[in-house]
This record gives structure tokens, sequence and C-alpha cells, in this order.
């Protein structure tokens, strides 16, 4: 075990375990919030708004064999489609409710009875009832003003009663508009409706983290039941909105598996439970285990190909090929400290561990890993230097790192 320093204690940290290395800065006074929840659920929006990605639909068969994995990753909620689409989601969500699932099955509805009567057909005990609250939107587009936004959300809620199902509100284009002006709309329909919770939601991602946490909080105080966020990745800032709607006391987040989702998607619901649990120590009730097993299934059904980068689940994110990092990493191991040259280990989502690669960038450490690795024989004689320059010409000819083929014909005997 590595001796720690007086002043900088490792062991017994939230920030700090055998898997992961985050940030004491995510835990010191003046970032902490009273607000800050111990636990967060996932409302899983992939079979909804994830279809809405442009040329993806999901077959009857896809969409249930993705509900069960997602009962399986362990989500509270699943967004199961919008039944008034079409006839198989409808089938599909009758088959599911009775499976008895783990996670509750949620119906998408505008707020029109007619969407709530399909809802019904498919067996769901809740739906979200959503409208458009802000002004322009609704006057230019859906010719209405507030007072029969109002009336159409009552009306639906109402409806959805009557049918035995739970209502959440959801009110979308949320963050073109003032803030005084969103929480006039949702206070007269959470007076008027006993909503199961209610919905903010930056629909086109324009909203800061900043500015998201501020309406969180006031929300927070505003109203009594939970309250969700769900967020569009227009500008990269949907993660960072995610964290500050935590920090100001959200209950649940909307998210979807592989970011799918309408234009840039919706927050990714894997990158949600890895850095709730990675940097805040906070827990969402999934297994955060199954995340490599069911994103990886998602990319072979929608054949949209994961950037080998994106966070938590890039194929090449937990490849290291430059020297001094492979350099770094054996000796901080071999001191104990296992999280070392990344903020976790690959093992923390399901994925293989760490891989080193050899390429342009790579330095001695990741030679003598590979003549370990591949068994192959070495004295104090070996040429490191000649070895090394010759690995980095092969690489960046071809553009890419060796194979363990390519680096054996290199070492090979003379």
């Amino acid at each position: 075990m590595f001796k720690e320093f007086d002043d900088f204690k490792m062991q017994g940290t939230p920030w700090y375990d055998e898997t992961k290395w985050a940030s004491p800065m995510n835990f010191e006074e003046g970032v902490m919030t009273d607000t800050l929840p111990k636990s967060i659920y996932i409302h899983d929006v992939t079979l909804r708004d994830g279809e809405q990605t442009v040329g993806l639909n999901w077959t009857e068969e896809e969409r249930m064999e993705i509900a069960l994995m997602l009962n399986d990753l362990g989500v509270k909620s699943i967004e199961v489609g919008m039944p008034i689409v079409s006839e198989d989601i409808v089938r599909a969500s009758q088959k599911l409710s009775e499976m008895g699932l783990k996670s509750e099955l949620v119906g998408f509805c505008r707020a029109r009875t007619d969407d709530i009567d399909y809802a019904a057909e498919a067996k769901l005990s809740r739906v979200i009832v959503e409208h458009a609250v802000n002004p322009y939107t609704n006057v230019y587009g859906y010719n209405a003003d507030e007072q029969k936004v109002i009336d159409r959300v009552l009306k639906a809620a109402d409806h959805a009663f009557n049918k035995g199902m739970k209502v959440t509100f959801m009110g979308w284009d949320v963050t073109r508009s003032p803030l005084e002006s969103v929480m006039r709309v949702y206070r007269e329909i959470v007076k008027r409706v006993p909503v199961e919770s209610v919905v903010f939601t930056d629909s086109f991602g324009v909203a800061t983290p900043r500015a998201v946490g501020r309406a969180v909080r006031e929300f927070k105080k505003e109203f009594s039941c939970p309250m969700e966020f769900h967020v569009h990745n227009e500008f990269g800032m949907a993660m960072g909105a995610v964290l500050e709607a935590v920090y100001a006391g959200v209950d649940g987040i909307h998210s979807s598996i592989n970011g799918l989702g309408e234009r840039t998607g919706n927050v990714a619901t894997e990158e949600v439970i890895t850095a709730l649990k990675v940097l805040l120590n906070i827990e969402s009730g999934t297994n955060i285990q199954y995340v490599d097993k069911i994103t990886k299934r998602i990319e072979e059904i929608t054949r949209i190909v994961t950037p080998p980068n994106k966070p938590v689940t890039g194929k090449k994110l937990f490849w290291l090929e430059s020297g001094v990092v492979v350099q770094a990493k054996t000796r901080m191991e071999n001191a104990g400290i296992s999280a070392a040259m990344a903020p976790y280990l690959p093992t923390v989502t399901g994925r293989e561990p760490i891989h080193i690669v050899l390429g342009g960038s790579s330095g001695k450490d990741n030679i003598q890993y590979y003549l370990d690795k591949l068994g192959v024989s070495y004295d104090d004689t070996f040429d490191f230097e000649g070895t090394l320059a010759k690995v980095k010409e092969v690489s960046r000819i071809k553009r890419r790192v060796l194979t363990d083929e390519e680096f054996l014909e290199i070492v090979k005997p003379e």
C-alpha cells in the first residue's frame, strides 16, 4: 500500500477507492450543497425519444428486447414509446406489461384524450402528458394561449385518471421562455392535478448548466412532487446541465442509451449513471456493470457507430499508447494506485481491462510490456531504442497502432 501524505488523504474518501480516482474538489465546501441528493433515479427514454433519432425505428421485437435490457440495467422507469404512433408499440407495451418488470413502463402522450386512449389500450400504468409551454411556440405553432394550454393538459390528465393511470406533466420548449412564465403554467397545473412528478425540459439544449441549476432550485422550492430533468445536447452541455440539476436537488434524470434522440440526442444513460457514481458517489439504483452489454447491443441494433473516444463506451477509451502515460501507470500501479491514468477502471462498467497499445507516441515501457505479454525473451543487450524507433516508423506509415503480429515481425531475430 502506498504511503499517504498527511495533508492529502486518499483512503476512505468518497472520491477514491481501488476502482476510481475522481476529484476531491467535488466534495469541498463551496461545491457541495445541502440539496445534493443521496440517490437519483433514471427515467430512460431510449424507446421513445431515442426512436426520434433520424432514420431509426424499433421493431416490436427490438422494443421488447431493449425494454427487458433496461429492466436488467435497473432504471426506475422506461418510456416505452408513444402508443398512438403505431400498433406495434401498443402490442409491445401490452406484452411487457404482463411480464411484471421491476421498471415502470410509461407512455408518452400529447395533451389529447385520443393519445391517452391508446396508452390505456397498451396497459400502461403511467403516462407523461406533454405540451409546449413557450408562448410563441403555442400561439404560432399550436394556436393556443396560456389558458388553452392549461385546459388541454387538465382535460388529458383527467381522462388518464379516469382510465386508472398516473400522470406526469412534462412541459417542452421550456428554457426559451422566462422562468416566471414557465412557473406560472406549471403552478396552475400542479395546483389542479395530483401529478406523480413534473419534468423540466431543455428541449433544444440552450440553457447553460448554471441556468438549469437555478431553475431546478426554484422548482424544488415551489413543488412538493418529484422533479425530473430532460435535456438535449445541442452544445455539448447536457452532462454539465445534469450535474447542476443534481446539485440543485433534482429527483430523476431522463436519458437514453448511447445518447440517442432528436437531433444531437439526449444525455446518455450510461454517462449519467457512471458520472453520478464516480464523480459524486451517488447511487442511481442501476447495475453499472451492465453498461457495456446494453450499450453494445443497442449499437448492434441501430448500426449507429459509437465514436471511439465517446465517454464511458468509446472503443479506444481505455487504450494507452503514450509512453509517458504507460510509464506512470506502471509505476503507480506498482505503488498500489489502480486507477492511475483513468478516472475509473473499465471493469466498473463491465468492460475489459485497460489495453496498452503500440504506436507513434509509445515508449520503452510499451515495448517491455509487449515483450513480456507475447513471451519474447530478451536480456540486457536488447535494443530498446532501435525497436521503439521501428515501431514508431511502422505506426506512422500505417497511421494506426500495431498488431501483435506486426510487433513480432519487428523483434524477430534476423
